[in-house]
């Protein structure tokens, strides 16, 4: 046969076959969205800054603030890096060979599900009897460069069963089966998966409250601001709320073990990770940040304004108690917040309207006279 423009790599006149190229996920598709709309919103704010005048400084921190703060919440919502662990093993890769393969075991836990990555180089160390070994075919070999990265969903009671029998009907490696096997089960003592189930059922749910105050705080920014303090330390009260309820009901002793260098034992152990310390950091700023206003706001002549408030707030009456005795304070003590940022008694709103309505009067008399 001659070879023509549109036979290469044919094979007996067959089609044209490439062979595969699977690639392992590298990139959370729900966090790239969350991560690129809070972008968004920075840098659109960061191109109207220079044309802000006043309350520039306050104005950039607190945006800044509470567009790092929401984006904490929904990434930590939906990453799966609360409670992680990674080993270096030397383990088997299918059933009926004693051929061990040098890989890295990855596990990371989220709140609704986990993660299991295994990555291996090329070489193997291989345990069989050498005619077994010329008599084995190469595709009994572990294919070279092994780069897994499973999801695994523990969403109900049976969903880890359930992704146990998926695994096994895909073919999944023997370690990875090994770490579903030991989130499966659930009797006894071995319940290690219930633990996991029921600490991330329990911080989303406080996240997401967390979330919904953070939109309510965010509200408060442009319509009330002198409300904002009180929110901000709620949002993070209930954050902090969420990372101690995970910390209770998270394993501590899970510890599971593969065959290591050396004929050794190595031990997958857990720890917290990126998501619960940055929800940690995140409630902690946002206690601080809030008292810090609230104390300004309730102790001095502080006004909070940013160059996102509205006229509402200079509806609202606060009062101060006086410092020197511990009595309420009079109708006459009742300060009104002024669009300059002043502050002016009731008493002097009521005289200075009497004296203009006095002088109305007499401009009336005068003019029929």
């Amino acid at each position: 046969m001659t070879i023509g423009w549109f036979d290469a790599f044919r094979e007996n006149g067959a089609p044209t076959w490439y062979g595969e190229n699977r690639t392992p996920v590298v990139l959370d598709l729900k966090i790239a969205i969350i991560l690129f709309v809070f972008a968004t919103l920075i840098l659109s704010f960061l191109v109207i800054l220079p044309g802000i005048r006043r309350n520039r400084f306050l104005s950039t921190f607190t945006f800044l603030f509470n567009m790092c703060l929401g984006a904490t919440l929904l990434v930590t919502i939906h990453h799966p890096c609360w409670h992680q662990g990674k080993v270096h093993i030397y383990s088997s890769y299918r059933s009926f060979s004693t051929a061990r393969l040098d890989a890295v075991m990855g596990v990371s836990v989220g709140l609704r599900h986990v993660n299991i990555t295994f990555t291996s180089s090329s070489t193997f160390v291989d345990y069989e009897d050498p005619t077994t070994i010329a008599t084995r075919t190469p595709h009994a070999n572990p294919p070279p460069n092994l780069n897994y990265n499973e999801r695994f969903e523990f969403s109900d009671v049976r969903s880890m069963e359930r992704e146990l029998k998926r695994s096994l009907q895909k073919g999944l490696p023997y370690p990875i089966l090994r770490v579903i096997e030991y989130l499966s089960v659930d009797r006894a003592g071995f319940v290690w998966g219930r633990q996991y189930r029921l600490a991330g059922y329990y911080a989303s749910i406080l996240l997401w409250v967390a979330f919904m105050c953070w939109l309510l705080q965010f509200l408060l920014l442009c319509i009330v601001p002198h409300q904002y303090a009180q929110m901000t330390v709620t949002v993070g009260v209930v954050t902090l709320m969420a990372d101690l309820v995970y910390a209770i009901n998270t394993p501590s002793h899970l510890h599971i073990r593969f065959p290591g260098p050396r004929n050794e034992l190595s031990v997958l152990e857990f720890h917290f990770s990126t998501c619960f310390y940055l929800t940690l950091t995140a409630g902690i700023t946002s206690v601080v940040y809030g008292s810090i206003l609230w104390f300004l706001q309730s102790n001095t002549a502080f006004v909070f304004r940013t160059f996102l408030s509205s006229d509402l707030d200079e509806m609202c009456v606060t009062r101060r108690i006086r410092k020197d005795s511990g009595k309420p304070s009079s109708p006459a003590q009742t300060v009104v917040s002024s669009s300059d940022g002043q502050r002016t008694t009731v008493m002097e709103m009521f005289a200075t309207a009497s004296i203009r309505s006095q002088a109305s009067s007499a401009s009336f008399d005068s003019t029929l006279s």
